[in-house]
C-alpha cells in the first residue's frame, strides 16, 4: 500500500513522546513534511521541539487541522490507536470480504488446512523450492512427495480444489463441512470454506476431494443444508475450476510462475 504525502498532508503522531515517535516525527519534519501535532494521553499541553501534545487525536484535529495520522505505540494499544484516530471518520474494524478470500485462493487456518496438510495438497507447491541446495525444515520429506508427484504418482489421498456448486445464495458461514459426493452419490469428499460470490455469480467454494479425481472440469455433488438447497435433500451440482476463480488485478507469485510453465518459485 502507498501512502501519499503533499502539501496539504497535517501529520499527527500518535506517541510522539516516545523514544520512536519523536525519532520518526522531527526527520519527517526535517524532510519537509508538516508534522502539526503529537498525542499522548495526560500529556497534553506538553510540546516537544515546538511540535504541541494533546490527550486525543480528536483534540490535535480540532485544534490543527491534521488530516493524517502517523503511529507509534506499543503493539498492545496499537489497535486502540488505530481506531481512535479513525474514530471521526467513522472507521470500523472488519475481516476481508470472505467470498474475496476464496476466490483468491487464500487458505483458513483450521478451516482449511491444519499442521499436517502438505503444501502440495493446497495449490502452494510453488513455495517448496526444487534448486536449493541448503537444508531447511522438512526438507527431504518435501522433496520425497515431489518425486512422487513427478512420476505421475499421488502421494496422499486427497488434495483441495476450488468449486463451483449450485443452490440458494450462501451468504453466512458454514458451521460444518458439507459432503462432496460423485455423480454416484458416493461421498468422497468435503467443502471447507463456501460463499456466494456477487462477482461471479455464483456460489463457490474450497472441498477436499480424492486427488485421482482432482482436474479441472471434474463434476461432482455437494449435500447442501436446507437453506441453502433449492430441493431439500437433493445435491447440487458442483464442478472443479481453476484457483483463483478469477484472474487477478495483481497475480501472486504462484500465478507469476504459472504463467512461465513452473509450479515453484526460482
Amino acid at each position: 500500500m502507498s501512502i501519499f504525502i503533499d502539501n496539504e498532508t497535517k501529520v499527527v503522531v500518535q506517541g510522539l513522546t516516545g523514544e520512536q515517535g519523536k525519532f520518526h516525527a522531527l526527520r519527517n519534519r526535517d524532510y519537509g513534511t508538516k508534522v502539526v501535532a503529537g498525542t499522548r494521553p495526560g500529556k497534553g499541553g506538553e510540546e516537544v521541539e515546538g511540535i504541541p501534545i494533546f490527550n486525543t487525536v480528536v483534540d490535535a484535529v480540532k485544534e490543527t487541522g491534521a488530516n493524517t495520522a502517523m503511529t507509534f505505540v506499543p503493539p498492545a494499544f496499537a489497535m486502540d490507536a488505530v481506531l481512535e484516530a479513525g474514530e471521526e471518520f467513522g472507521l470500523m474494524v472488519i475481516a476481508p470480504a470472505h467470498h474475496r478470500r476464496i476466490a483468491a485462493g487464500i487458505l483458513s487456518w483450521g478451516q482449511d488446512l491444519d499442521h499436517e496438510t502438505s503444501p502440495f495438497q493446497v495449490n502452494l507447491s510453488y513455495q517448496v523450492p526444487r534448486n536449493k541446495k541448503s537444508d531447511y525444515i522438512g526438507k527431504e520429506e518435501l522433496e520425497r512427495q515431489r518425486a512422487i508427484i513427478d512420476e505421475g504418482n499421488a502421494p496422499f489421498k486427497m488434495k483441495m480444489v476450488g468449486i463451483t456448486l449450485g443452490g440458494k445464495e450462501i451468504t453466512n458461514y458454514a458451521p460444518d463441512f458439507w459432503l462432496v459426493t460423485d455423480t454416484d452419490d458416493k461421498e468422497v469428499g468435503y467443502v471447507t470454506s463456501p460463499w456466494w460470490s456477487p462477482e461471479l455469480e455464483t456460489n463457490i467454494a474450497l472441498a477436499w476431494v480424492p486427488w485421482e479425481a482432482s482436474e479441472v472440469g471434474t463434476k461432482y455433488k455437494v449435500k447442501l443444508p436446507d437453506e441453502y438447497s433449492e430441493t431439500p435433500g437433493v445435491s447440487v451440482d458442483a464442478e472443479i475450476v481453476d484457483i483463483p476463480f478469477r484472474e487477478s488485478v495483481n497475480p501472486n507469485k504462484r500465478e507469476v510462475e504459472a504463467s512461465k510453465g513452473l509450479d515453484f518459485a526460482e
